[in-house]
């Protein structure tokens, strides 16, 4: 099979679910839905509601790195965990670690007023410009050991 065709045919793969999802009445929390009971490959929240149910709580704390955390979601927002030291939005680095305002953690990727940035890379795509002049017209051997 040529290359092309290879493509084309995955290229239909990937978009064929799109089509049929888009047809489909569920428009709106797919994603949230279980395989088994609704036929579509989701979280099975309601599953997941019904096994906790009844169960004791347990005091559990989680680092999230990630991005797009939502901490005004009605799951989230009374448990998520909040800086005992820091005062919400008063402009004050309260806790004095060099975070102003931290109250629920920290975006690396923003700016310092807590703002996101429009655009952001890998890590390697910062280094590799971070370091660019310095190391663009070098080859591998004129590297000093501490270079390479």
């Amino acid at each position: 099979m040529k290359i092309t065709n290879l493509l084309r045919s995955l290229t239909t793969i990937a978009i064929l679910p799109l089509v049929t999802s888009a047809q489909n009445p569920v428009k709106q929390g797919w994603h949230l839905l279980d395989k088994n009971a609704d036929g579509y490959h989701g979280i099975s929240l309601e599953k997941a509601y019904e096994f906790v149910k009844n169960k004791k709580a347990n005091t559990v704390i989680v680092g999230v790195i990630d991005g797009g955390s939502d901490t005004t979601h009605e799951d989230l927002k009374e448990v998520l965990y909040r800086n005992p030291k820091e005062i919400a939005a008063n402009g004050k680095d309260d806790d004095k670690n060099g975070y102003i305002d931290d109250v629920s953690g920290w975006n690396f990727l923003g700016n310092k007023k807590g703002e996101n940035v429009k655009k952001e890379n890998y890590e390697a795509t910062r280094l590799y410009h971070l370091m660019k002049d310095e190391y663009e017209n070098k080859t591998y051997k004129a590297l000093s050991p501490h270079e390479r």
